[in-house]
């Protein structure tokens, strides 16, 4: 390879041509040169305070001196034509600092800078991809990103990864308000089930806690302590870090869902429909503004948990060190010796490779690990085998947040919400309209945070870090420390951290509960604006100390109650048919799409049955324009059917799962265990599709425009569901869609045993 002195590449086609690289990849480095080297220019300035802020004052300083390095301007040229996307690196990263006068190590930079704060990229022309009917967030995510060029081959740090399908140009993917929903509303009710369980049943919540204690990355001082004050400082480390987790995913997905329910109850459905409302009701703008970046924080937390549950699993733990001095994020690093063992032992696959880096980058690529996932999954199944059951649960999780920060922060329509948002929040005039409805705190309680480079709308972009940092330092004002110390004699001789069995009393759980409802309910209200009070409460999924119907734990091990502040927006009336299971239903792939007004609580009371579909005309929508895709209109019914007609073995999973009448209680039969595939089947039989998200988390999808859909983590390694956990599975198919063993019944025609 060398630099010569050729025609100089004055097009821009000539250049792709000759960096063996796309049109629009060269358009775009070309407009990033042109931007960040103009001396003493803004865009220069937030390259270099990009680069300080990456790498710190010290190494900073040396990259920007190496960025500003110019050197003779010439063409290089390969010697052979490149084949690997390594080599096509290669080529472009030298031919293109040739090309500017630039190092290849100021180039790539520039290219970083650019990618990662989504700057100076020319405009998509090719027509976007299309999602394949039933395709989960994680193969979805990985085909849009699909295949990978690497940038990164002189510079001393992990290769970056950029979407082919990004960097030739294409659009980006349509906004999918039917997928969204039905993720934001399962994920929501998920959680808010979830953290009802934590209070209702505490076998559940002990082994929830202890599960948690060992993925902690302790700190130094802990390290220190006695083995068993250790131990339950870390229980109480591990009480405090679920707490905050819960309280920080239940207020991002309930935002969200609170939006869709507003964008269904105005009609609309398209991203042209919700920009043309914003644009006149700023209210709106500001609606979306918050879900885009309450769900971003969320995500953020998400990887860091998905980041200490890697680094102290069973199978990585060896080839990660972990450490974490005092208020700062952990600090987890590769072994680069077990790593070298592995190596030559020949059992550290691409998986891994993968894997670590995602555990060690503080800038993730989750899509980069989700591809990586897929085809070590691909190339060898048993490699499933390394993941516990929890990272198995984070990875969906992740999945879902993944998607969704796709569609609303990485994409078009995205880019548009925070350019205008960005231009109202400097004009001024939306301050007072913008604070009162992105801040669920009183901002004025809120102690300063500074604009970081990547805030693009100044406050309308920072302020969900703000209070998730307010509210994570006074969780942690919270000890359980009087709970653990009073169960340890009760633990194994190992101390608490031995006791995954252990059983809570029912009467000091309920306690436990009762004291930390009013703590956390005083913490928040101090954070309330005036006139607002329970607004901060409301936000984390708080209950009210004094609430009649505040959940709590019984003997009789009711693990939901009935819903008080969110009623099913399910339930059949009485017009609905019964399902009988000759009727052909929906098998994975085939869609059942639900209407815009699907969710909104109680809403459509004529009693007269309907079939709805989607894409109708409503209020704010107006007329499409020219050109813009409508929804696909597929007819669906309004409600499930008020009973089920089924044959034996399907039957047989469903009564196995629910729970029979209050008045039949006392004489049902004990649960035994059930396959997950069983159950899997038996829900497609009664026409719900499907949906396998990611890592172990499955969606179930419907087939009527009124339910909810419902997200469960399949069991993983083993595939049997547990008594306990076929019980937790019919709790939460009773709250959503009222169903006891009464619903199904078998077809007419079959003899009962």
């Amino acid at each position: 390879m060398s630099r010569r002195k050729l025609t100089p590449l004055v097009t821009i086609s000539q250049r792709a041509e000759a960096w063996y690289t796309t049109v629009y990849t060269a358009q775009w480095l070309d407009n990033t040169v042109k931007a960040c080297t103009v001396p003493n220019s803004p865009e220069k300035a937030k390259f270099e305070a990009w680069i300080l802020d990456q790498h710190g004052p010290q190494m900073g300083g040396e990259i920007i001196r190496e960025c500003n390095n110019r050197v003779q301007k010439g063409r290089w040229v390969p010697h052979k034509p490149p084949k690997t996307m390594r080599e096509k690196g290669v080529v472009l990263c030298y031919g293109a600092a040739a090309h500017y006068g630039l190092t290849p190590k100021g180039i790539q930079y520039l290219q970083l800078y650019a990618c990662q704060a989504n700057q100076f990229a020319p405009e998509r022309t090719l027509a976007p991809p299309k999602r394949n009917k039933g395709e989960s967030s994680m193969r979805w995510l990985v085909r849009v990103n699909g295949k990978f060029h690497q940038y990164q081959p002189v510079l001393n740090e992990p290769l970056k990864m950029f979407s082919e399908m990004t960097l030739s140009g294409h659009k980006p993917t349509p906004f999918d308000f039917e997928y969204l929903r039905r993720t934001v509303f399962s994920e929501y009710d998920k959680t808010r089930d979830t953290w009802e369980r934590w209070r209702t049943d505490p076998q559940f919540f002990a082994a929830d806690i202890f599960q948690r204690s060992r993925s902690i990355i302790p700190f130094r001082h802990v390290l220190e302590m006695a083995p068993r004050t250790k131990q339950w400082t870390i229980i109480d480390n591990a009480f405090c870090t679920r707490v905050n987790f819960l309280c920080m995913v239940h207020v991002a997905w309930r935002d969200a869902a609170l939006l869709f329910e507003e964008l269904a109850a105005r009609g609309l459905h398209t991203a042209a429909a919700i920009e043309r409302a914003y644009q006149k009701d700023t209210a709106l703008l500001w609606r979306l503004v918050s879900a885009m970046h309450i769900v971003s924080v969320m995500w953020r937390k998400m990887w860091a948990n998905f980041q200490q549950l890697i680094a102290t699993s069973e199978y990585y733990k060896p080839v990660l060190n972990s450490w974490r001095d005092e208020n700062i994020p952990p600090y987890i690093v590769q072994n680069e010796t077990e790593i070298k063992k592995r190596r030559r032992l020949g059992e550290f696959t691409d998986l891994d490779e993968a894997i670590i880096e995602a555990a060690s980058e503080r800038s993730p690529n989750p899509i980069a690990l989700f591809m990586a996932i897929e085809e070590g999954f691909e190339q060898d199944p048993k490699q499933k085998n390394k993941f516990s059951a929890e990272l198995f649960e984070a990875i969906g999780d992740l999945a879902a947040a993944a998607e969704f920060e796709d569609q609303f922060m990485k994409s078009e329509f995205g880019d548009k919400i925070i350019k205008y948002s960005a231009t109202l929040e400097q004009d001024g005039s939306e301050t007072e309209k913008m604070r009162s409805i992105l801040y669920y705190m009183d901002p004025a309680k809120l102690p300063a945070e500074r604009l970081r480079y990547w805030d693009r709308a100044g406050e309308a972009t920072m302020f969900a870090r703000r209070m998730e940092g307010v509210w994570n330092a006074l969780v942690w004002q919270l000890t359980v420390e009087p709970v653990w110390r009073g169960l340890q004699d009760r633990s194994a001789p190992g101390g608490l951290d031995c006791a995954e069995s252990l059983e809570m009393p029912v009467g000091l759980f309920n306690q436990m509960w009762d004291t930390f409802d009013k703590l956390m309910w005083a913490k928040a209200a101090v954070l309330d604006r005036k006139g607002e009070e329970g607004r901060v409460a409301a936000a984390y999924g708080l209950w009210k100390p004094m609430d009649p119907n505040r959940p709590q734990a019984s003997a009789r091990k009711v693990l939901l109650v009935p819903l008080v502040q969110l009623q099913p927006v399910n339930v059949p009336r009485k017009s609905a048919q019964p399902y009988v299971q000759h009727i052909p239903v929906a098998q994975p792939g085939e869609s059942v799409a639900q209407s815009g007004h699907a969710y909104l609580s109680q809403r459509a009371s004529d009693p007269k049955e309907k079939v709805k579909t989607r894409g109708e005309a409503a209020n704010d929508s107006d007329v499409a324009l020219v050109g813009e895709p409508e929804p696909e209109k597929v007819e669906v019914p309004e409600d499930l059917p008020l009973e089920f007609k089924l044959g034996k073995k399907v039957l047989k999973v469903f009564h196995r799962i629910l729970e029979p009448p209050e008045d039949e209680k006392e004489n049902a039969p004990a649960k035994g265990q059930i396959r997950w595939d069983d159950f899997e089947h038996a829900m497609k039989r009664i026409g719900f599709e499907v949906v396998q998200t990611a890592g172990s988390s499955v969606r179930f999808d419907p087939p009527a425009s009124r339910a909810r859909p419902i997200t469960f983590h399949r069991p993983h390694p083993d595939s049997l569901l547990t008594p306990h956990s076929i019980k937790w599975l019919g709790a939460r198919l009773k709250r959503t869609y009222g169903w006891t063993t009464e619903t199904f019944q078998r077809t007419e025609g079959e003899k009962v045993d």
